[in-house]
């Protein structure tokens, strides 16, 4: 899996390429520990370019959005592909996560 980050005014884009699983779910945890605290605590995870999601990563996105809102931090997730999307579905997270469709994301975060 790759991780990268970009700022766009008040908010950390964090874009996931690759596979997010029980083998590198770890890697995006410590990217937060290094990143994100709470002067810099607005996060939208953009999953554009991931492939591939398991319950471990899941697990690992919902234990990063209680560390973002611990820091009274916003978190999105934006741009879930259809199978992703799926598995968030079939898991009952998509009420849990605050999400942006493609426009959505876009057009506040060019």
């Amino acid at each position: 899996m790759e991780i990268s980050i970009r700022k766009s005014s008040e908010t950390n884009i964090i874009s996931l390429s690759g596979s997010l699983d029980i083998y590198t779910s770890i890697d995006l945890k410590n990217f937060f520990e290094q990143n994100i605290d709470r002067n810099n605590n607005n996060v939208v995870i953009n999953l554009e370019k991931l492939n591939y999601i398991d319950s471990s990563g899941i697990g690992m996105l919902i234990k990063q959005l209680n560390y973002v809102q611990e820091l009274s931090g916003k978190f999105f997730i934006a741009n879930m592909k259809p199978a992703i999307e799926k598995v968030f579905k079939v898991a009952g997270l998509t009420s849990y996560f605050q999400t942006l469709s493609e426009s959505e994301f876009t057009s506040q975060f060019p």
